[in-house]
């Protein structure tokens, strides 16, 4: 039989194997920068929001996480969180839905497009014809 110092140290060790995948993939498809698609880049836009996996940060608000909830077999989550702009403090619950390389944020009701792939819109100037 097994003495009970070697059963706690391979219990021991099966919990941490048990959390080493969890850890690995820490980073879940919604955490990232996002403004409303089709915006213009990131660098000078209101829009922008950055989620994390401990807070939300958007303009001029701030919020913590307070619970994240998986929808099974949905790219979905459920964030439950208390925001405060300086002034007030509200609880506050969305839905993120991923869409290919999108997010739907609900209740909002929009699609967010990652700060990544939002790029320099090129200037289009009218071309001038000109009579001879």
């Amino acid at each position: 039989m097994m003495d009970l110092g070697k059963r706690s140290k391979i219990c021991s060790l099966a919990v941490m194997l048990s959390l080493l995948p969890q850890t690995a993939f820490a980073e879940e498809w919604w955490q990232d920068s996002f403004a409303t698609e089709g915006s213009a880049p990131c660098d000078n836009n209101d829009s922008i929001v950055t989620f994390t996996d401990k807070a939300v940060e958007m303009w001029e608000v701030g919020c913590t996480l307070e619970k994240v909830q998986k929808i099974n077999r949905l790219d979905a989550v459920l964030l439950d969180m208390t925001c405060s702009d300086g002034e007030s403090t509200e609880k506050r619950r969305e839905l993120l839905l991923k869409l290919d390389n999108k997010v739907l944020r609900y209740p909002q009701n929009e699609v967010l497009q990652r700060c990544s792939e939002l790029k320099a819109q090129p200037s289009q100037d009218p071309k001038v014809e000109t009579s001879p």
